[in-house]
C-alpha cells in the first residue's frame, strides 16, 4: 500500500508543479504582451483603418457595439493588474478608428470626427 501512495503523492506534486509552473508561463507572456501594446498605444494614432489597429495590438479580448451598431468598442490586453484596459472606437460604417483610450489617461480621438 505505502508503495502505491507514494507513487501518487509523486503524481500529484509533479502535476501541480507542472500546472503553477505553465501557470507562471501564461502569466508572464500575457503581462509582456500588455506592456508591449501598452507603448505602442502612445504611438498609435486615430484615423487609421481597423486592420492596422489589429495587427499593432493583436486580436481584441471583448467587442462591445453600440444600440445602433454605428460604434464599436474593441478592447486590448493590457499589463496585469492595470484597472482599465486599452480600449479603441470604432466607427464601423467606414471601419476608422475614432479614438484609443491607453487606460493610463493618455486618450487620443481623431480630429475627423
Amino acid at each position: 500500500m505505502s508503495g502505491v501512495s507514494l507513487l501518487t503523492r509523486k503524481l500529484v506534486i509533479t502535476a501541480a508543479a507542472l500546472f503553477v509552473l505553465l501557470g507562471g508561463v501564461w502569466v508572464y507572456r500575457t503581462h509582456q504582451q500588455g506592456l508591449a501594446n501598452l507603448e505602442a498605444c502612445g504611438t498609435f494614432q486615430p484615423g487609421g483603418q481597423r486592420a492596422e489597429l489589429i495587427k499593432a495590438f493583436g486580436s481584441p479580448k471583448s467587442r462591445e457595439a453600440n444600440s445602433a451598431g454605428t460604434r464599436v468598442v474593441l478592447s486590448f490586453l493590457s499589463p496585469l493588474l492595470a484597472q482599465p484596459p486599452i480600449r479603441a472606437v470604432v466607427n464601423v460604417r467606414d471601419d476608422v478608428v475614432m479614438e484609443i483610450d491607453c487606460g493610463d489617461g493618455r486618450i487620443q480621438t481623431s480630429d475627423k470626427y
